[in-house]
């Protein structure tokens, strides 16, 4: 079997070094703000120019391109770099949800992170299972840890939420060490170029336990960066390298992934645009600059701004993933999201997963061989005959077609014949089916685990309640 091959490119070389010149410049005379004394100090060390009055820290061009070489020493196989990768659904913490029912958005409850616990434990494409919303019903600052308590208890898969405090983090990782799950810290970027000092606070926290930091810049082009396309890629390019820099001065150690969330602005609405077809121009271009840097590289590629499950919405997201991912990303942003983060969908979650096991079928490719071939067999069928009732056919019919549970296969009489189902609709019975017992959920760690967990808890919340 050959596996699907594919070099999409959207730059030139000469166009990646010029992008590549001008962030080192960026960089080292504009710099990033990193407002927290112990950074500026560990950046110091690592070779930048602080300036604490102003809080910037400034890398110079011989710094980067020192730690780059380091980089593409351990990076990637590079035998492997135009062969598309399965991909995977992630979940982004939403603060609204939809209702399937009433084609409302309300604000999320903890009954719905306990379903959408239950619900992805049956999605075999979304390997992590992150909240799927923010329980409004739940103190502010306690969301977090309470997130992290539920699906520790739980979810057999991995997963988590966003993290908002440097105290909800040392609880936090306190559970995921009693649950022997690792637990990292999404360091992200206020673009332009400038971090919070909460993320700093937090990213010290972790980086003191030894716990993974990540990073995904997430540059709007026209609002809070360029509105060109090379402008935003630039950017994005120098917050992604600056990160990663601040990373290694916090940990001594290099992020291999080059990540972000990248987006352009509608400038009609002047909202940050999920679906445009400059995602694709995005994500193309991160691929090429991840492999020129030597690493795997990922993209908000596969979302929509469409707020129902529509021909606009598996356009956006069809369209601009496999441009993508042809082009070499491997990432392709959280799933079930409803426009630009607008809210969450169940049944949104449940198209992404099956048309992700479409994706992953076809890159793939097919076997070709003697069996396969069936030269015999055709010639035995002969003229105007039939493979029905062949033996080959039983034998070979599931591994040669994708069937799916959700996409509709049936004649127009067998659909209405079924009350003429919507892709929605079909998509609401999975999610009503799977999690049919979610309110009283088996503990999937054993007693002693869970009193633990559910101990941590109670003293976070004794702590954060003084902060409320």
């Amino acid at each position: 079997m050959k596996n699907i091959h594919a070099k999409i490119e959207v730059l030139t070389q000469s166009e990646i070094e010029a992008i590549h010149k001008s962030t080192l410049k960026i960089l080292e005379n504009v710099g990033l703000r990193v407002p927290n004394v112990e950074c500026l100090i560990l950046c110091e060390k690592a070779g930048a120019k602080v300036d604490r009055n102003s809080q910037v820290v400034r890398i110079p061009a011989s710094v980067m391109e020192r730690m780059l070489s380091d980089i593409r020493a351990a990076g990637y196989d590079e035998d492997e770099e135009n062969i598309p990768q399965k991909i995977i659904g992630n979940i982004s913490t939403q603060i609204f949800i939809t209702d399937y029912k009433t084609q409302e958005r309300r604000y999320g409850l903890l009954d719905d992170v306990m379903k959408g616990i239950a619900l992805v434990q049956h999605l075999d494409n979304i390997p992590s299972c992150s909240a799927v919303t923010v329980p409004s019903d739940v103190p502010y600052n306690m969301t977090d840890v309470v997130s992290h308590q539920m699906i520790y208890s739980y979810s057999k898969k991995p997963g988590g939420t966003y993290i908002l405090s440097p105290t909800s983090a040392k609880y936090i990782i306190q559970m995921a060490n009693v649950v022997g799950q690792d637990v990292g810290y999404l360091l992200e970027t206020v673009s332009p170029l400038q971090f919070r000092k909460e993320s700093l606070e937090m990213a010290l926290v972790f980086a003191k336990q030894d716990k993974p930091l990540y990073i995904a810049p997430m540059v709007v082009g026209g609002t809070t960066g360029p509105v060109t396309i090379a402008g935003t890629v630039t950017l994005m390019n120098t917050e992604i390298l600056g990160s990663i820099f601040l990373i290694y001065a916090l940990t001594n150690k290099l992020v291999g992934f080059y990540g972000h969330g990248t987006h352009s602005t509608d400038m009609g609405t002047m909202l940050c645009s999920f679906g445009s077809p400059n995602q694709a121009l995005l994500g193309m271009a991160s691929a090429q600059l991840g492999k020129f840097y030597g690493m795997k590289s990922g993209s908000n590629s596969a979302l929509t701004d469409a707020l129902l499950p529509d021909f606009q919405g598996g356009f956006e997201k069809a369209m601009n993933a496999i441009f993508s991912c042809l082009a070499g990303t491997v990432g392709i942003g959280c799933q079930g999201i409803v426009g630009a983060d607008q809210g969450v969908s169940l049944e949104q979650l449940v198209i992404d997963n099956e048309w992700l096991s479409a994706y992953n079928y076809v890159i793939k490719g097919f076997e070709v061989n003697e069996d396969t071939i069936a030269e015999d067999l055709i010639e035995r069928v002969g003229i105007g005959g039939n493979f029905v009732a062949e033996e080959h056919t039983a034998m070979n019919f599931r591994t040669s077609y994708w069937f799916s549970k959700l996409f509709n296969r049936d004649s127009w009489e067998s659909w209405k014949y079924k009350n003429s189902p919507t892709l929605l609709d079909k998509a609401h019975e999975f999610v009503e089916a799977v999690t049919s017992g979610y309110k009283s959920p088996e503990p999937v760690i054993d007693k002693r685990k869970l009193d633990e967990i559910n101990y941590i808890a109670k003293c976070a919340d004794e702590e954060l309640a003084k902060e409320r």
